[in-house]
């Protein structure tokens, strides 16, 4: 009796294994992708559905990878699949554990998705890749606990580097965001510890407001010690206050609020 039912526990695990390739979250890695195209590029691979026509921005994956190394100082020494998927049934059996969002990256760096939500929006779909492509690039150079750890403990700078990567303008405007940073206090939608839960939390202007602070951090205080910054975060993500407080000299609600201060002066200005 032990052995039939362990004989019936291994095959279906098996069968489980064997449908996770084609139809589940192991599908990058299945040599059978039904219902799907591929273009291989010289970096990377990509998959979209069968019979329609590939958007443009993803045949100009390889150019976005090497303008990736360029901006985060890193280099992408392994291959990415990118998939676009066909529906949102596929989405959620490759990423079950995903909520609907524009695009997600695996903690591996090496595969990302891109869902049916850029066309369903008309959204630009080179702004969604380089936003996943920053996501890819970090990930190449962080263990699995180190990347997953900056997608719940730093939001504020690994997503404020993707969309600032990104250029993105499917979020608020740069005059919106202005008019925004007057009505609420920065320190409580950046600084993970001064989070206030009983404020809304609207991510249109949370992204907007993550990426103009590095920017302005850039502009303010040089690339250099950006990098000094970002290093430092990618090996421990959940290190927000020391860090930077090490790496700028001023905890971070004093930049912040200098950041505020200097946007309401007009002594730095959001770039499109």
């Amino acid at each position: 009796m032990a052995r039939r039912l362990a004989r019936a526990i291994l095959i279906a695990l098996i069968i489980l294994i064997a449908l996770s390739l084609p139809f589940g979250p192991l599908f990058p890695w299945s040599p059978w992708k039904p219902g799907y195209s591929h273009l291989a590029l010289k970096r990377a691979d990509i998959y979209y559905p069968a019979g329609t026509n590939l958007p443009d921005a993803f045949r100009d994956v390889d150019q976005f990878i090497a303008d990736s190394e360029q901006f985060h100082r890193l280099k992408v020494d392994k291959r990415i699949r990118v998939i676009l998927c066909r529906s949102w049934s596929d989405f959620y059996r490759f990423m079950p554990t995903q909520n609907a969002v524009g695009g997600a990256t695996l903690e591996t760096g090496t595969v990302i998705y891109i869902t049916p939500r850029i066309a369903e929006r008309g959204l630009d779909f080179g702004e969604f890749l380089r936003h996943e492509l920053s996501h890819a690039t970090v990930s190449q150079h962080q263990t699995l606990a180190q990347a997953h750890a900056a997608s719940s403990k730093a939001q504020w700078l690994f997503e404020g580097l993707a969309v600032s990567f990104g250029r993105q303008k499917a979020y608020v405007t740069p005059y919106e965001f202005v008019v925004f940073s007057r009505a609420r206090d920065l320190v409580s939608v950046i600084d993970p510890a001064k989070r206030r839960p009983d404020l809304p939390w609207d991510m249109r202007f949370n992204y907007q407001a993550w990426r103009y602070l590095l920017e302005y951090l850039i502009d303010s205080s040089g690339r250099d010690r950006f990098q000094s910054l970002l290093t430092a975060m990618m090996r421990d993500p959940a290190g927000s206050e020391q860090i930077f407080a090490n790496t700028y000299g001023a905890p971070m609600p004093v930049a912040i609020r200098s950041f505020q201060a200097d946007l309401a002066a007009g002594k730095w200005s959001p770039r499109p």
